[in-house]
């Protein structure tokens, strides 16, 4: 039997055939239709010469036509590669090209960007529109015109195929790209199902990225594959986001704290009927937010998780029942995934101990892509190893205590400071530095670096520099300048000792709202 993501909708269009699929805006698709349009796109892509084992990037916000494309390229045993289109051009054009994409599709809003990376890469023989691109793209809507009423058989792919490549920052200077299997997602709906009790009466609203784990697997797929309704939404707007839980009787969404905060700012006067909320997943989210959230929403059961791309999203979920007893908790493993903390070399630890956290199971991926150095460090005997550190209670609860990677988490997304340390040291002002990330009231942290430097550094020349190398998000909001950055005798920067230190010191740049860690 194939194991192709793609089959959810042979299932789902005889069971739940007029039952609305997936809504957008003022358009909405049932099981039928969202079916026959995924049919008629995979055979366009056939004839365009896309095929199994190609791979396929995306640029583009929330779009229907994203997630139609993404079960197509499944029907057809293509490869997605969904582009994170918050990322500086230069970066786009060094993932696309590690990719091996041969096609790329893309939207109106990212025309220019799409355009130069689509001139500078000739592997990109095939250009796609989300939208009507113009000149030398295709539109996805002409493609499923042309060939409605078709219907193209699953490709036989495997467990072990490639569903889709997701590129993650980890905490090198270049980003990661994290091979997702079918078997990977296909694991993670089943585990969706069971941590939040989906069923076929859901109505999910779906505002995360798409070319997030977010967007696509939390639960993403699992929407369809137990025939529930998925709402999409361009953005996050917190504003449209309470109409529409209304409108819709929306029964379940993620969030990230940044969300949460941004929807507490309201106040309380702009929230409306949000009964129809049952569950919202969440992190990073403090115990004064969880109380109002909970006020806000009164019939959600909150669930804070825990996971990363490279498992396929959540590898624990705190169940429902625990919410308040064991809160600040991540919850317990999800269904089909083992989770251990262990020491440095690799022996379990005993509840109430910290180490490192490790995951093996059918959600965690099979590798990175091309870089067999990162896969020898995460991946060790049998092992997924997530470079986070943290500790089981007695009951067998996980609570993530720091991060090994020093990862910062910025608005819901990841940043890796390595990446941006090796942009500022190539400026010739700048002799040696360090980021790490810093609190800020809305996107709970924002980068800082610490820098040792040229006296009468030009600073908004360096951030200026910054700009034309990174995404807006991952320039520093913050600059330091040191005489020397604590290190071991090794060499290492000490980035812990480098926290403490940053409150005794003066920014010489800094947006506004943005406060050092206390």
């Amino acid at each position: 039997m194939t194991a192709n993501l793609s089959r959810i909708l042979d299932w789902a269009r005889y069971r739940f055939a007029d039952r609305d699929a997936l809504i957008f805006e003022d358009r909405r698709w049932t099981y039928t239709e969202l079916d026959r349009d995924v049919n008629a796109l995979a055979a366009g892509l056939l004839a365009a010469g896309v095929g199994r084992g190609d791979r396929v990037a995306v640029l583009a916000m929330n779009l229907p036509e994203y997630l139609i494309l993404g079960l197509a390229l499944a029907k057809t045993g293509a490869v997605m590669v969904p582009l994170n289109h918050r990322l500086h051009e230069e970066e786009l054009h060094d993932v696309l090209d590690r990719s091996g994409a041969v096609g790329l599709a893309s939207e109106t809003e990212f025309a220019e960007t799409a355009g130069s990376l689509a001139g500078r890469l000739p592997a990109l023989r095939v250009l796609l529109g989300l939208d009507r691109m113009g000149e030398g793209w295709t539109a996805v809507a002409d493609l499923v015109e042309a060939h409605r009423g078709e219907r193209v058989p699953d490709a036989d792919v495997g467990p072990d195929d490639l569903q889709r490549i997701l590129f993650t920052s980890g905490t090198t200077s270049r980003p990661k790209g994290v091979r997702l299997t079918h078997g990977n997602v296909n694991a993670n709906m089943n585990a969706q199902v069971v941590e939040l009790a989906l069923t076929h009466r859901d109505r999910v609203l779906n505002f995360a990225p798409l070319y997030h784990v977010g967007g696509l697997d939390i639960p993403g797929y699992a929407t369809w594959y137990v025939g529930a309704t998925m709402v999409l939404m361009r953005r996050f707007d917190a504003p449209s986001i309470l109409r529409t839980i209304e409108a819709e009787r929306i029964t379940g969404m993620v969030m990230v704290a940044t969300m949460l905060q941004m929807i507490r700012r309201l106040g309380p006067e702009a929230v409306r009927d949000t009964g129809s909320v049952r569950w919202m997943i969440f992190s990073q989210v403090t115990p004064a937010l969880f109380r109002d959230t909970l006020a806000a929403f009164p019939n959600a059961a909150l669930v804070e998780g825990y996971g990363m791309t490279e498992t396929c999203n959540g590898v624990t979920y705190l169940d429902m029942a625990h919410m308040l007893s064991k809160q600040g908790s991540v919850g317990r493993p999800v269904h089909g995934v083992d989770v251990r903390v262990v020491d440095e070399d690799g022996a379990e630890v005993p509840p109430g101990a910290t180490g490192e956290i490790v995951v093996r199971g059918a959600k965690v991926c099979d590798g990175y892509l091309d870089d067999p150095e990162a896969n020898a460090r995460a991946f060790r005997d049998g092992w997924f190893h997530t470079g986070d550190v943290g500790r089981f209670d007695e009951d067998g609860y996980l609570y993530v205590v720091d991060r090994l990677k020093d990862m910062i988490r910025s608005g819901g997304e990841n940043v890796a400071g390595p990446e941006i340390e090796a942009v500022l040291c190539d400026h010739p002002g700048v002799h040696a530095a360090a980021v790490v990330g810093i609190a800020h009231p809305t996107w709970v942290e924002v980068p800082a670096a610490v820098l040792v430097a040229e006296p009468g550094l030009d600073v908004e020349g360096l951030l200026e520099f910054c700009r034309s190398r990174l995404g807006r998000f991952k320039v520093p909001k913050a600059l330091y300048l040191v005489e020397e950055l604590p290190s071991n005798p090794s060499g290492k920067i000490l980035k812990r000792e480098l926290r403490h230190l940053l409150p005794q010191l003066e920014a010489s740049w800094a947006e506004p709202g943005t406060e050092p860690p206390r």
